[in-house]
């Protein structure tokens, strides 16, 4: 038997946003953000205790005839507490299992730090090695040029639904145009966030930066903002109705108009960061989700909910919010989702028996009918070792009834989804992946997966998606900027 250092990365930045780096994730390490192997100080551990947990295991184990390396992606806060995020095992082995047990139990890490200042959560890499009967292990310290160079090349599409037959009538009818670092000005391709302006303007966040596209070229808009020579992320990104366009970059929410930029007072608003900026057309209002609650943004007054105001949430860890139609709040916390009625009546999921029980949405959608789309997360999976857990996506039909779709009961062909969007014009729904491309459902019996492999479209990691005014769609990818145009309009 043999342990295997099965090194699939499934996306890169210099900060992540809650995501393992290595294929098998465990969900009982929450993170929002974390910096990866950052400060002028790396994160590491207690030398000697680390030394102790070597000695131990190598006592424990029976390691005879068993050889290879297993990389764990460790957690790292600011208080010095750690615990594993994702590893590289895929079986599993009573070995990764018992080194994950041992390194959960440590304590007395100690945080990076970027000028004179503790990192609040850093990610590092722990390499663990069997030969010659024995084991060792280190920290790998993180090239981020070479971790950039080698992660820039599109994974193979991770096909979990072995049971369904696509046959991707409709992928002839669409062009697919790819904007890379390659053909374009594009600085890079890791782009995460993507939001269309009124007059056309397209606004994407990129490792490390902001870009616009105008359809032809590609322009930094925030050098304004940027410390010169001084890392600048960007996390969250939305546009408004007034073609203002907010962002949450490195620590502070900004807004943009007519390239005049705003930072905003954390204890004005009531939040320093976001996990989701959400424009709400149909309301005028703003939604930005954060671990601290959910702000919100409307005709220039600034409000929030929290436990403090509304005991039925379930956490003040906000992973999305959106309004229906019907004027119904809906509200992802990655403690359970809530419903908010125009009455103010309120449903929180978590106390009914619904397939929205377990489950956050971390996006939505709604057609002229008034069905409701949403991509689904579980929170706590009953196989915290599965990469394919019971997301998909969800739809709350008008009448009240609500059905969820996986790759059990459907064409889905991954469980992990990013972003759902209804298409008014073919009256379809596209959903993206992380993991297996893109999906069109024709809401019926039709399920098309396009990918890397079998289509223009360069990557099976979609981040996220939106549509321009023209019903165009726009995908934001880990290889760049895809636009899928329907043929013959």
């Amino acid at each position: 038997m043999k342990l295997k250092a099965l090194l699939a990365f499934t996306l890169f930045s210099s900060t992540l946003s809650a995501q393992n780096i290595f294929p098998v994730k465990l969900s009982n390490c929450k993170a929002d953000q974390f910096c990866l192997d950052c400060g002028d100080t790396k994160a590491t551990y207690d030398q000697k205790k680390f030394s102790d947990i070597i000695e131990n295991l190598n006592k424990s184990l029976n390691l005879q005839g068993i050889e290879g390396t297993v990389k764990f992606q460790v957690l790292v806060s600011k208080d010095g507490n750690a615990c594993v995020l994702s590893h590289t095992d895929k079986s599993n082995n009573p070995i990764s299992l018992k080194i994950i047990d041992e390194l959960n139990q440590l304590d007395n890490w100690y945080p990076a730090v970027t000028n004179s200042k503790k990192e609040e959560k850093t990610s590092i890499t722990l390499a663990f090695t069997i030969a010659n009967n024995k084991l060792s292990g280190d920290i790998e310290r993180v090239d981020i040029d070479d971790f950039k160079q080698s992660f820039d090349k599109p994974e193979s599409p991770e096909i979990y639904n072995k049971n369904y037959t696509y046959k991707n009538e409709n992928l002839k009818n669409y062009k697919m145009t790819v904007w890379n670092s390659k053909n374009s000005t594009l600085p890079n391709n890791m782009i995460d966030h993507i939001s269309i302006a009124n007059n056309g303007l397209i606004w994407m966040t990129v490792d490390e930066g902001l870009v616009t596209f105008n359809g032809k070229e590609f322009n930094n808009p925030a050098k304004g903002i940027t410390p010169k020579d001084k890392y600048f992320q960007y996390y969250a990104l939305a546009t408004d109705n007034n073609n203002t366009t907010w962002i949450y970059a490195k620590d502070n929410i900004y807004s943009c108009n007519n390239a005049k930029w705003k930072k905003y007072d954390s204890t004005i608003i009531g939040i320093s960061g976001a996990n989701e900026i959400v424009n709400c057309s149909r309301s005028g209002e703003v939604f930005f989700s954060s671990s601290n609650g959910l702000v919100i943004l409307k005709d220039n007054k600034w409000s929030k909910i929290d436990k403090r105001t509304l005991k039925q949430l379930p956490s003040n860890n906000i992973s999305y919010a959106n309004r229906d139609s019907k004027n119904r709040l809906w509200i992802g916390t990655y403690s359970g989702t809530v419903m908010i009625d125009n009455n103010g009546a309120i449903t929180n999921f978590e106390k009914t028996s619904t397939i929205l029980k377990g489950k956050t949405i971390t996006s939505m959608d709604e057609d002229e009918n008034g069905n409701l789309y949403f991509t689904l997360y579980e929170f706590n999976p009953k196989d915290e070792e599965s990469v394919n857990n019971d997301d998909g996506i969800a739809i709350r039909y008008a009448d009240g009834s609500l059905k969820q779709f996986t790759t059990s009961n459907s064409g889905m062909p991954f469980n992990g989804t990013t972003c759902i969007l209804y298409d008014k014009n073919e009256k379809v729904v596209w959903i993206s992946t992380d993991r297996a491309g893109l999906v069109r459902y024709d809401l019926k019996d039709g399920w098309e997966n396009y990918h890397n492999e079998n289509s223009d479209i360069p990557t099976s990691y979609i981040s996220t998606m939106t549509f321009n005014d023209k019903g165009t769609l726009f995908l934001a990818t880990r290889q760049g900027l895809v636009i899928v145009e329907r043929k013959n309009k």
